[in-house]
């Protein structure tokens, strides 16, 4: 079972997927149930969920240049999502037009300079990512003097993007991208009237403002609307903004593709062509540029990549790293991980924690480490099988309890790896340079979205069964002493940002290696959780489920310890667990946590002084106490 995140479109719901657990203890009823102990092995199971959607444009109150709107957590200004773990605070895109009309913010997704929606792994926690329109042009600006603007309609701008005259067909695209703008309707007209294949075409222009005002027009005609992708996509739309993207050199029309680019990203259906069209032209020609990574042979400066430009084909690729074919393709492609990396890693170093593009760069290595174990070969793989053997062997002799059916990860007997002394490429996800980035953004990130991909990239590196979740673990938690960072992550106002520290809370609780350490430095967080957390949340759940098994799992290792944090408050939360019919993956959880205590002599003294009895543990567990009861 796999307790990782992924963070997808806003439309399939929050950001990222933090750690769902989809039969947690189910599988092991009858073995771990019955004879509980620390460290059990259990796994969560995630749904993926959706990663930042599109940068869908949003706009603020018209100023003399193009702002991006307010940055939210990770669902601020969208509906909730996972962009991850694959995986925070959404982005904002620009859009093409300005004007003092809002539209409805986007939940996860993040936003551009402008503000774009957009999750993230996801995202993966989410935020509503804004995007913007473009910039609108005024009446003056798009209709010259042979042209009465108070009478220009729809139909008569599709037809002057018909005009052989470049200057006419400028008018009829900005008259376009400011209308489709201000009203909705507008962009359904314009589809009727088949005005997306005229300003298609247009890309193909060799006049600079008639590719900017067709750029801006289309990009403004999808924000939020999948029928005009679909039909930008019909129209070869993708092929001819890419080529465009490849061949200019002009910073507006960058800015308006690149926009164009990241709405349409949120649309599953689109996200092959794209994958396979615009990933190679953005990472190339944008995001290794403007990253200060160099291999030796990029020959582009970053001065001429706009800041812009760079979030909003970040903002793009956060969206594509949510798709499983975008996933493995992005791993392997040459310089993209070492690009996103370097630049979260420069603005960790130059104090920049909350620049607007580190969120989305989070966002895509979030994405790109979802099920990183599973799809990537690694140094662990072999040590993995090298590991199963051993244990195999050790249980023909008789070392192993039989009946354990499990290989316990701190009794594998075989020596982690040493990493690279330089990664490159997929070996940055699960490196330590890595991990000291995710936890140094925690100490000094204050944007929801940005923390909730930090802790959805260590909870997918964390949450398999094999040697690289107990190697993550330990080096989170002991070696970079993250345990601290991590619990202040459950004191957060966003209860996507709870979920996802009390997700890789859980992951990590399952080595015993670490317990005496998580003991002492997040028993007091979790228990305190589990004590007052609030029921008015989506992430309530899966909160609470996390906060159970990590408890267990914690407590049941040193009951001494434990038994102090065994509060009224606590239990009474616990007990009200089991009878919530409408968290079932909680309840389950709770009944667990409740038959492990009470299975320990030490523990059961506590829960008889605050009331508890065979008959209302057999009521509140079960059939999990009544086996449980059966062994003694």
């Amino acid at each position: 079972l796999y307790n990782g995140t992924l963070k997808r479109d806003v439309e399939n719901r929050r950001y990222s997927s933090y750690s769902q657990m989809e039969g947690w203890g189910s599988k092991h009823y009858g073995k771990a149930v019955c004879s509980p102990r620390a460290g059990s092995d259990y796994c969560f199971v995630q749904n993926i969920k959706s990663s930042r959607s599109e940068p869908d444009l949003y706009c603020e109150p018209p100023r003399g240049t193009l702002r991006k709107s307010q940055v939210g957590g990770r669902a601020e200004h969208k509906t909730t999502l996972n962009r991850q773990s694959i995986y925070s605070s959404c982005s904002t895109q620009q859009g093409t037009t300005r004007t003092s009309k809002k539209m409805p913010a986007r939940a996860l997704s993040c936003p551009s300079s402008n503000k774009p929606d957009v999750v993230y792994a996801q995202p993966v926690m989410s935020c509503k990512q804004d995007a913007v329109y473009g910039q609108a042009q005024s009446g003056s600006k798009i209709c010259g003097d042979e042209i009465d603007a108070g009478t220009m309609t729809i139909q008569k701008a599709i037809q002057l993007l018909c005009s052989s005259d470049d200057k006419y067909q400028a008018m009829g695209a900005y008259y376009l991208q400011h209308t489709c703008f201000q009203d909705e309707s507008a962009k359904q007209e314009v589809y009727r009237l088949g005005g997306i294949a005229k300003l298609v075409e247009l890309l193909r222009s060799t006049n600079q403002n008639v590719q900017r005002a067709a750029a801006g027009a289309l990009r403004n005609l999808v924000f939020k609307n999948p029928t005009n992708k679909i039909e930008t996509r019909r129209q070869n739309g993708i092929r001819e903004c890419v080529s465009l993207l490849r061949r200019t050199g002009n910073t507006e029309i960058q800015k308006q593709l690149t926009g164009l680019l990241w709405n349409l990203s949120s649309t599953d259906e689109l996200k092959e062509e794209l994958i396979q069209e615009a990933l190679p032209v953005l990472t190339d020609c944008v995001i290794i540029p403007f990253s200060g990574w160099s291999d030796g042979s990029c020959n582009r400066t970053r001065e001429i990549i706009d800041p812009e430009v760079f979030f909003n084909a970040t903002g793009c690729l956060r969206n594509l790293s949510s798709a499983d074919m975008g996933r493995q393709t992005m791993r392997n492609y040459p310089g993209l991980i070492d690009s996103v990396m370097t630049y979260a890693q420069n603005c960790v170093a130059s104090n920049r924690p909350d620049d607007k593009s580190v969120e989305n760069c989070i966002c895509i290595l979030h994405n790109l480490s979802y099920r990183l174990d599973a799809e990537v070969p690694n140094k662990y793989t072999q040590l993995n099988h090298m590991a199963r053997s051993v244990y195999m062997d050790k249980t023909l002799t008789g070392c192993f309890n039989s009946r354990s059916g499990k290989v316990e990860n701190d009794e594998y007997g075989v020596p982690l790896p040493e990493e690279d002394f330089k990664p490159k490429g997929p070996s940055w996800l699960y490196h330590s340079d890595a991990i000291r980035t995710y936890l140094s953004l925690m100490d000094q990130s204050k944007k929801d979205a940005t923390l909730e991909a930090c802790a959805g990239a260590l909870q997918n590196l964390t949450a398999s069964r094999g040697l690289m979740s107990n190697a993550m673990s330990q080096l989170i938690g002991l070696k970079e002493k993250g345990l601290p960072r991590i619990a202040r992550l459950l004191q957060s106002n966003s209860s996507e940002v709870v979920r996802s520290g009390a997700s890789l809370l859980s992951n990590m609780s399952r080595h015993p290696v670490l317990h005496k350490t998580m003991a002492h430095q997040v028993l007091p967080d979790v228990s305190r959780l589990l004590s007052f957390q609030s029921g008015n949340t989506s992430s309530y759940g899966e909160i609470m489920t996390s906060a159970c098994y990590t408890l267990r799992n914690l407590i049941m290792s040193n009951p001494h310890l434990g038994k102090s944090y065994l509060t009224s408050n606590m239990l009474n939360n616990v007990v009200s667990l089991c009878r919530n019919g409408s968290c079932p993956k909680a309840a389950e959880a709770a009944r667990l946590l409740l038959t492990d205590l009470w299975s320990n002599r030490e523990l059961q003294s506590v829960l008889k002084q605050q009331g508890f009895d065979k008959n209302m543990m057999g009521s509140l567990a079960g059939t999990t106490f009544r086996t449980l009861s059966s062994r003694f």
